[in-house]
């Protein structure tokens, strides 16, 4: 039994259809941006980004991201965005 994905271009053809063509228009804005399907953040942590901001750093060869009370002084150098709020910044920038 196969089940249809909650996230992706299964799930949401419409939209990645208009995102691709926006993407062939501005190919120089696509290397610099991913989608992500927010399922662990929202579903499974219950992230609640009105009051708490993904915070990522390298340890090792990893990037690890953790959720912490929101910080405007936070640097917003790199960041992940949801509904026009970033949401999940990088610390320290490497940018």
């Amino acid at each position: 039994m196969t089940t249809k994905p909650t996230c992706g271009p299964q799930s949401d053809p419409e939209f990645f259809d208009a995102l691709n063509k926006l993407f062939e228009q501005y190919p120089e804005a696509a290397d610099k941006y991913a989608i992500k399907c927010m399922t662990m953040e929202l579903d499974i942590l219950k992230i609640d980004f009105r009051k708490q901001e993904g915070v990522a750093h390298i340890e090792g060869g990893r990037i690890v991201t953790e959720f912490v009370d929101r910080d405007p002084t936070r640097s917003h150098d790199c960041c992940g965005w949801h509904h026009g709020e970033c949401i999940l910044k990088c610390d320290p920038p490497w940018l």
